[in-house]
């Protein structure tokens, strides 16, 4: 996606570490990318912001029949992707601007977000070229979290004071609570039956002491390349933000923790007579 419409201090970064957590963050959350329906065998499906290609490989997998294109501002995450997703049928995938997407109307059948929005400027504009190079009838489908809905039990200073550090970090690249606003987002670019669905990862200890360690080295994985930084921030006791990371990365040690951090799915539908999309090569703009 082009730097106008992503925030100027995109978080994340493209470096080769980064690209393997987005592969590994798509495992992680496997279950949830494939609970959101796929379109029928041979029907078209875009990912807008596909990094990696990792979550259209986790797609690829499980409905092999479907054609897949991705588009990403980034030549180095598109590039990583068409490695990632060379074993699989032929994906489309682009170098370009999210807020001016290179297809024409009506070309897809469905459309797709993760963990994107929550980067985005201007998130109408992209959402408002999704509508557009959507058919008739064809669904939009995001996924975000809000990073204030990250808690811990039982309660420790620490830890509380090393989320709050991540999500005030957060908010200084991008909208660390996107996901509450998904339906407004939705309503607001012209989709119809909109919907959100509340849910996300809960785990405990003894119980689940194994899906509490794995919940937590996914959330670290990406917190703490920004602890520095966090702890740094005006406003902050730095020993406090450290020894927070520290105690939050041994919390399933303890006999009697519990995680929990809320996802959102939004839903929407284009809005006009239900209709397949055009035969495929046909006014197609994108190149790669």
């Amino acid at each position: 996606m082009s730097q106008e419409h992503v925030h100027p201090s995109y978080l994340h970064g493209t470096a080769p570490a980064e690209q393997e957590r987005l592969l590994a963050q798509a495992l992680f959350w496997r279950d949830l990318i494939l609970a959101v329906p796929l379109p029928p065998p041979g029907a078209r499906l875009l990912e807008i912001g596909c990094g990696v290609g990792a979550v259209l490989a986790v797609i690829a997998e499980a409905e092999p029949r479907l054609q897949l294109s991705g588009i990403d501002r980034s030549p180095a995450q598109i590039a990583t992707a068409r490695r990632v997703l060379a074993g699989s049928k032929p994906v489309e995938l682009v170098v370009g601007d999210a807020a001016a997407l290179p297809w024409s109307d009506g070309h897809f059948d469905a459309v797709r977000l993760m963990w994107v929005v929550e980067h985005l400027q201007q998130p109408d504009a992209v959402l408002a070229e999704a509508h557009r190079v959507l058919r008739p009838g064809g669904t939009i489908d995001l996924i975000e979290t809000d990073y204030a809905s990250f808690r811990t039990s039982p309660p420790d200073p620490a830890i509380k004071a090393y989320l709050q550090a991540f999500v005030s970090h957060f908010a200084r690249h991008g909208d660390p609570h996107a996901g509450l606003r998904l339906g407004p987002l939705l309503d607001g670019a012209g989709f119809t039956e909109v919907s959100v669905t509340l849910g996300g990862l809960h785990a405990w200890t003894p119980g689940r002491r194994r899906e509490l360690a794995a919940a937590i080295d996914y959330l670290q994985a990406f917190i703490d390349p920004e602890l520095e930084a966090m702890a740094g921030e005006a406003g902050r006791d730095p020993g406090l933000v450290r020894e927070g990371a520290s105690r939050f990365r041994a919390l399933a040690s303890h006999p009697a923790a519990a995680l929990s951090a809320a996802v959102y799915r939004g839903r929407g539908v284009r809005s006009g007579s239900s209709q397949p999309a055009r035969a495929s090569g046909e006014n197609s703009r994108a190149s790669e």
